[in-house]
């Protein structure tokens, strides 16, 4: 039910690892699997058409950035700092 968009991140310091599909909230989710430094992101994505909004939260030591963007609902998950989070987004979200 879900293609991701694919992006490849690596001139930007978050090489690809690799992908799944996950189960999340009920409905399947697409899963892309970055690296950082020594910390894993993963980024789950399923469509959604809400607006765009943006959250952070953390929890037991990970930090969680939530945006909608284009019809998709994406949730990056990672035991780096919320700002290396940001620095994510900002990257996949400019990415061609």
């Amino acid at each position: 039910d879900v293609a991701p968009r694919v992006v490849n991140l690596e001139s930007a310091g978050f090489p690809l690892l690799g992908g799944r599909l996950d189960y999340v909230q009920g409905h399947t989710a697409a899963t892309l699997v970055y690296g950082r430094r020594r910390h894993i992101v993963n980024l789950f994505m399923w469509p959604n058409a809400d607006g765009d909004r943006t959250t952070k939260a953390s929890y037991h030591g990970y930090a969680l950035l939530h945006w909608q963007a284009s019809g998709m609902t994406y949730w990056a998950v990672s035991d780096a700092s919320a700002a290396e989070l940001d620095a994510f987004r900002d990257a996949y979200s400019l990415a061609p």
